[in-house]
């Protein structure tokens, strides 16, 4: 019998201690930096106790580095020696140049799950149906004038839906120093204007735009960037014209001018066209614009680097409408023809034909005439022109008339009338915020609210219904999307002239309009488009047309819409 094992006295038993789990690391996250010929840089943030940490350059020129971050958010920036002329081998630091999100100069990130997020957001409303480019009605609004930021604009967007506005047109929103400006200066161009709310809050603002039939177009500044730019303190040279080598008229310089032509033949890359390509489709991707308006488009001259811009947000679209349009001042119609790089281009000698009309009381036949018909002026298609008489850059209309000594009742008969013939005109009919309600300050480029206490007043509300009235009728008349426009009436003498919109299956408008002062009574106008049955919508009766005439009371700046079809 073999004996048993015993411990001994006074000897402890040894037992199992229990394994405990050691805490997991958390992921990696990956900071990248191009600097191709920068001899050092480094990364430092809220995670780091904002010490160094060094990064390394690899074969493309991008520095990196990757650091432990459980989920949360952090601040952070780049130290990188500069190349720059004005702080050669110094050391300098900045925020990230594609910083999705900005606080107190610091680039923003965001942690969940182990991975990068720009937020948090759902969107609810993608699968609404937003109307086609050639029925567009664009409303440009500055966010903060129009609602106080992104999350309070939101509260407006009925009076737009309302209104019959299909399109909003959002005058630049990337990060811009300072906290109430325009936003033509952008700092840090991939980030929202943090003092008008978060990315999330922008993205809302968007989603319910869309949840009311309304697209997004975003102002988009391609051409120059802010001084204080990021990628100005990296290697100023490479992604910008040196100061005093731009190849633009010194009024034309607005900040380090992007140069479009530089090759980098070592890396084989296009430094500044690469960086903006990459911010085109950012927007696109990431806040489900529908749209671009490209600023100072006639100083960017690069046609294949629009076009290039165009194609990369339409394919980020997907099936979605994208609507691409230029500020080419002055005028260049062949921009958004056939071959040109953009859908649409600034129609300015709108603008002029109605300040000098109104304002100016020059009644110039010819220029009325190829003003509303903008294929006179070389335009392809109804599409391809954007009419205007207001935006930011251009005087208020009912400004205009009040400098130029028009009584009030005066002044409103004339609005009235100039958006009559903006909403029969060919083209896309531009509005900027508060034109609809008359809103009047003299121009200079502060930021004016949109002043809502005009809705209570009497002749601002009569004018807005009148503006409702017309959108609807051109959202709901096939003729008036059409480049068909015929003039059969001609009168210098007491100022009147007459033209008809139409399409192939019978949809008319003609539109007879007193284009002065006076009360000329009734008014005979021959050659009318078509006998039989037509509607006056403008006093709302029906009528018979013989014989190709009628007769039609005409007062001061009058217009009158006859529909059929």
């Amino acid at each position: 019998m073999t004996p048993q094992k015993t411990t001994p006295l006074g000897a402890a038993r040894k037992t199992a201690k229990p394994r405990r789990n050691k805490p997991k690391a958390p992921p990696k996250i990956r900071f990248e930096l191009l600097a191709p010929y920068n001899t050092q840089a480094a990364l430092m943030g809220s995670f780091s106790g904002w010490k160094e940490l060094p990064m390394k350059r690899d074969r493309h020129g991008v520095y990196s580095t990757e650091v432990p971050l459980p989920d949360g958010v952090y601040e952070y920036k780049f130290y990188v020696c500069s190349k720059s002329f004005f702080c050669k081998d110094q050391w300098v630091s900045f925020a990230d140049p594609k910083a999705t999100q900005i606080a107190a100069e610091n680039a923003v990130i965001r942690i969940k799950n182990g991975q990068r997020i720009l937020d948090e957001y759902s969107w609810q409303q993608d699968g609404v149906p937003l109307s086609g480019d050639d029925r567009l009605v664009i409303y440009e609004l500055h966010i903060n004038a129009f609602g106080g930021g992104y999350r309070a604009a939101t509260q407006h967007l009925d009076y737009l839906r309302d209104l019959g506005i299909n399109c909003v047109q959002l005058m630049p929103i990337s990060e811009y120093p300072g906290a109430c400006y325009w936003g033509y200066n952008p700092r840090h161009p991939f980030a929202p204007e943090s003092s008008y709310g978060l990315p999330e809050d922008l993205k809302y603002f968007i989603d319910a735009c869309h949840g009311r039939g309304i697209r997004v177009m975003l102002d988009i500044v391609l051409n120059h960037s802010e001084q204080d730019n990021p990628l100005t303190r990296i290697d100023f040279t490479y992604w910008f014209y040196a100061p005093g080598t731009e190849p633009d008229d010194p009024g034309n310089i607005w900040g380090p001018k992007f140069n479009l032509e530089f090759y980098d033949p070592k890396y084989q890359r296009y430094p500044a066209r690469e960086f903006l390509y990459e911010l085109a489709e950012f927007w696109v991707r990431e806040y489900h614009i529908d749209g671009y308006r490209i600023d100072a488009a006639r100083q960017i001259r690069n046609f294949d680097f629009l076009a290039e811009v165009a194609r990369r947000a339409k394919h980020m679209a997907g099936v979605k409408p994208f609507y691409v349009v230029a500020e080419h001042i002055p005028e260049k119609p062949t921009i958004a023809d056939a071959d040109g790089p953009v859908d649409g281009a600034y129609h300015e000698t709108y603008y002029w034909m109605i300040h000098d009309l109104l304002v100016c009381d020059q009644f110039s036949p010819d220029q009325i005439v190829n003003a509303i018909n903008p294929v006179h002026h070389g335009y392809s298609g109804p599409a391809n022109a954007v009419n205007f008489y207001e935006n930011h850059d251009k005087p208020r209309l009912h400004q205009r008339l009040i400098e130029a000594r028009k009584d009030e009742t005066g002044a409103f008969r004339r609005l009235e009338c100039a958006a009559a013939l903006l909403f029969t005109s060919v083209g896309i009919p531009m509005l900027y915020q508060g034109q609809a309600l008359g809103q009047a300050y003299p121009q200079d480029e502060q930021v004016h609210p949109l002043d809502w206490s005009l809705l209570d007043q009497k002749q601002p509300r009569a004018l807005l219904e009148r503006y409702r009235g017309l959108i609807a009728l051109r959202r709901a008349t096939p003729a008036l999307w059409t480049a068909n426009c015929a003039f059969f009436h001609v009168d210098p003498n007491h100022k009147v002239l007459a033209y008809v919109r139409y399409n192939d299956s019978g949809s008319q408008v003609a539109v007879v309009a007193h284009l002065g002062d006076g009360y000329l009574g009734c008014y005979q106008v021959a050659h009318f488009p078509e006998d039989g049955p037509w509607h006056e919508w403008t006093r709302d009766y029906e009528l018979r047309v013989m014989e190709r005439r009628v007769e039609v009371e005409l007062s001061a700046w009058d217009v009158h819409i006859f529909c059929q079809g």
